[in-house]
């Protein structure tokens, strides 16, 4: 069946009355449960889809990790695993690599990365100007080493249980649409909140939603678990505009293998005193 078209005003927001606070169902006045194009004039906004269910391996690879434990700001605990490609970090990681979900799980990271070539297929056909315009940054910008494979993606987030409070997307590529999957079990809530539009949309399971998150607000209210084995995944698809830097593997390995030469060298001078001790 063909998805409705919504039209939908912009509304101001006072960002202080949203950002990093919980979404709730009171803030908005429609919630959408079925298949919608969302417009504002002639610009689509979003894209909400329900899909056929989703292959097994995919869903499995999804429900059986071990995810990672963090706190942001406010205080809000979160559980997530990344995915595909991940950028240099100066302190951390000063190199270009796969996740570390690539190298643990092979097999089930596959069928993440796999499922992408679904995504970019109903992308393209939903959103074509957009999907056109994404895929050509790709092909310019980033090398194909980084790209997951028969799509316009670097990398991704898998989101167990999150409510996240209202929020921009940071990092990825400027007007491009993040993908974003879900995959839920006897639970209640959970629902995206994009108040500045006054819609909520349910995210139901196997379902998928094309939206620009780096420029419109939203997020998640409250869930309830109906049973111990209730779960609720959102698996994000996107670009991150850091793989830009990026070099081939071969020379990502080159680089930190000379710049690792540079420091022990610089360490060993300034124990020499051939060079000044920095002052801490």
């Amino acid at each position: 069946m063909k998805p409705r078209v919504i039209h939908v005003e912009k509304q101001e927001l006072n960002l202080h009355d949203f950002v990093k606070r919980e979404a709730v169902e009171s803030d908005f006045g429609e919630l959408i449960r079925d298949s919608c194009i969302i417009k504002e004039g002639d610009s689509i906004k979003a894209v909400y889809l329900r899909l056929p269910p989703v292959p097994l391996k995919f869903r499995e690879a999804i429900t059986n990790q071990k995810y990672s434990k963090a706190r942001r700001t406010a205080g809000l605990i979160t559980y997530s695993k990344i995915f595909g490609s991940s950028p240099r970090e100066q302190i951390r990681k000063d190199y270009c690599s796969t996740t570390a979900f690539a190298r643990d799980d092979p097999e089930g990271h596959a069928a993440v990365c796999k499922y992408a070539e679904n995504l970019a297929d109903y992308y393209d056909e939903f959103c074509p100007e957009i999907y056109a315009f994404h895929k050509g940054l790709i092909d310019e910008k980033v090398k194909s080493d980084w790209v997951i494979e028969k799509s316009p993606f670097t990398s991704g987030i898998i989101n167990k249980n999150n409510a996240l409070n209202y929020h921009f997307d940071r990092g990825n590529f400027s007007d491009v649409y993040s993908n974003m999957v879900a995959l839920k079990h006897d639970v209640r809530g959970g629902y995206l909140s994009m108040p500045a539009y006054n819609i909520g949309l349910e995210i139901a399971d196997n379902s998928v939603l094309f939206f620009d998150g780096q420029k419109i607000l939203h997020g998640v209210t409250p869930i309830t678990y109906l049973n111990r084995d209730a779960y609720r995944f959102t698996i994000v698809y996107y670009s991150l505009k850091q793989m830009w830097k990026c070099e081939s593997p071969e020379e990502e390995l080159n680089r930190i293998k000379k710049r690792k030469t540079e420091r022990e060298t610089k360490r060993l001078h300034r124990l020499q005193g051939k060079i000044p001790q920095e002052i801490v």
